[in-house]
């Protein structure tokens, strides 16, 4: 397994087309130490965390998300970086519908509860059922997570093919299988780890 903080910073540098050396001249810091924290050796300060996000251009919020997880093999086999949301927010549209609940014994890594609203993953969740999300940790194939497609908010079962078919299934077979296509859009929001 590797370090998902290094790697989540590369794959938004390289996707943006930045350079190492300008990103650590921007944050005055030395691009060796720049290759430390990409590789994984080295754990930046919280500071230079920041500095490495406004410098990047996106929330902080995740990566501090992602600080002390591990990249599961099978996440960096599939690309599974070219889907994560990293410079997107989660907006609400209904502010009077908010709630809030102590924290679950042993979910301390959950960033927030959603409720199902269909019975699509009937096998595990109930309808209306709470499931809990650890928002921007990495995701591997099977594993059941919060998904955004074409508008929708979907939880759903993740399977990957190679490295370019993805495919979101339901548990329950009266919903349809989603196979992700290049002009779809698509992001990985988080892990449901309940």
């Amino acid at each position: 397994m590797l370090d998902m903080l290094g790697n989540l910073i590369k794959s938004i540098r390289t996707k943006k087309h930045m350079t190492k050396t300008s990103i650590a001249k921007q944050i005055g810091v030395d691009t060796g130490y720049l290759t430390h924290i990409e590789n994984g050796d080295r754990k930046p300060t919280v500071k230079v965390l920041q500095e490495i996000c406004n410098a990047i251009d996106v929330p902080y919020q995740k990566f501090f998300a992602a600080y002390n997880h591990k990249i599961p093999q099978e996440a960096i086999d599939y690309e599974i970086f070219k889907h994560t949301a990293e410079d997107r927010i989660l907006l609400v549209d209904d502010i009077n519908d908010l709630h809030f609940m102590k924290c679950p014994p042993g979910l301390n890594s959950v960033s927030f509860g959603i409720r199902l609203n269909d019975d699509s993953m009937d096998k595990i969740y109930d309808k209306y059922s709470y499931v809990f999300v650890d928002f921007g940790a990495p995701i591997k194939p099977q594993d059941i997570g919060l998904f955004y497609y074409n508008g929708q908010i979907l939880v759903r079962r993740l399977f990957i093919y190679g490295k370019n078919h993805i495919s979101l299934y339901p548990d329950n077979p009266k919903y349809p299988k989603i196979r992700v296509k290049e002009k779809d859009t698509f992001y990985i929001i988080g892990k449901i780890v309940q």
